[in-house]
């Protein structure tokens, strides 16, 4: 498995994100998990730091995580970004040594890659700042509305992971679905949904944040300081 440009420690990699986006957190964990350590770059989601005419041009979406690959004297030209946390985990897995994210087997590989998009495309886009605002200005139906998706998510997560897990999701190994589960439970909890009302989840998630990645990407290390 040949390494991009980044190395092991990802000395020339640049992390834009945002300190509790639950799709920051999973790429920060993902990253930590394969060796890697972008220098980190705050992107404030609450005011209007992601419209910005700087960070579209890094992301044309105006969301985080983007991963940039910064110019070294060996390698001029345009700047170059990766947007979309499973894109960036995706490119980590593919060109970086280090424990896999995704399992050997074919069949279990398209089934990490089903529960990831249970939280990537199922529930996360769905409990965004964006679609709460969308959906309701009013903050209880938000809290509703999310509610909603997030146990939709759980509830299919559970059933399937049931059937896989062991330690961890799929088997003894942490995999991408692993990296992807542990910010969803964080943004359950954010949003009064008990984890515990899923067991195998549940067991799973505390096993994952005994990791030494999860511990080093959790949110609370990457909180602003108050103004």
């Amino acid at each position: 498995m040949s390494r991009a440009s980044g190395g092991p420690a990802g000395t020339s990699l640049r992390l834009f994100h945002y300190w509790r986006s639950s799709s920051s957190y999973r790429v920060r964990f993902g990253l930590f998990y394969k060796g890697l350590h972008p220098a980190l770059v705050h992107v404030n989601l609450l005011d209007d730091s992601s419209d910005q005419p700087e960070h579209k041009a890094r992301n044309p979406m105006g969301y985080v995580p983007v991963l940039e690959f910064m110019d070294t004297p060996e390698r001029a030209g345009p700047k170059r970004y990766i947007a979309e946390s499973i894109a960036i985990l995706e490119w980590a897995e593919e060109t970086q040594a280090g424990p896999l994210l995704l399992p050997k087997d074919p069949l279990l590989r398209a089934r990490c890659r089903q529960l990831v998009q249970i939280v990537n495309s199922g529930t996360q886009p769905l409990v965004n700042l964006t679609a709460q605002l969308r959906h309701s200005s009013d903050p209880a139906e938000q809290k509703r509305w999310s509610q909603f998706w997030i146990r939709k998510g759980m509830e299919a997560y559970e059933a399937l992971a049931r059937e896989t897990a062991g330690r961890f999701t799929i088997g003894d190994e942490l995999t991408m679905a692993d990296i992807c589960l542990v910010p969803h439970c964080y943004t359950a909890v954010r949003n009064e949904v008990p984890v515990e009302d899923y067991p195998t989840v549940a067991r799973i998630n505390a096993a994952a944040l005994e990791t030494p990645a999860a511990r080093a990407s959790h949110p609370d290390h990457f909180k602003p300081p108050a103004p």
